[in-house]
């Protein structure tokens, strides 16, 4: 892959991810029900099931919202990566590393692109890279991403 098309090739990871934590967010908080989660989170002896229930499936909805218009992506990615390992950890980690087994493989995958995102920042159409002050500041520190956008 060329330089040139790097910026686009994490433009679509980034809205996809996003997409995948929006419904994810939205599955939990109106098609099933907060308490349905927080039934699971208190069975894993969760201090505060709907609590922590209603607050992750928030966590997704509106980070994942935030990365599919590319909007503060490496901030919103920090607590979406912290939510998947603990995912990874408390939930699905006993269960082994296939999905079939309701293992981690799908969390570890949406914990990487999380982490990848931190790094390498939006892409090339993001609101991130529309903002023209955020920009001028960009410039003037280093960051993280040696990608182009």
């Amino acid at each position: 892959m060329t330089p040139q098309l790097h910026g686009w090739g994490i433009t679509i990871l980034r809205t996809v991810t996003g997409t995948i934590f929006l419904l994810s967010g939205v599955e939990k908080l109106f098609v099933q029900s907060p308490r349905d989660w927080a039934h699971l989170l208190g069975e894993l002896g969760s201090p505060s099931p709907l609590a922590v229930a209603t607050g992750s499936s928030l966590v997704e909805l509106l980070c994942g919202l935030a990365l599919v218009v590319g909007l503060f992506t490496r901030w919103f990615c920090v607590p979406l990566a912290l939510l998947m390992v603990g995912d990874i950890l408390l939930i699905h980690g006993s269960n082994g590393f296939f999905q079939h087994n309701n293992g981690y493989e799908y969390a570890l995958l949406r914990f990487t692109a999380t982490v990848v995102l931190i790094f390498t920042g939006p892409g090339k159409v993001a609101l991130d890279t529309m903002l023209g002050p955020r920009k001028a500041l960009a410039r003037k520190a280093p960051g993280f991403s040696s990608v182009p956008r």
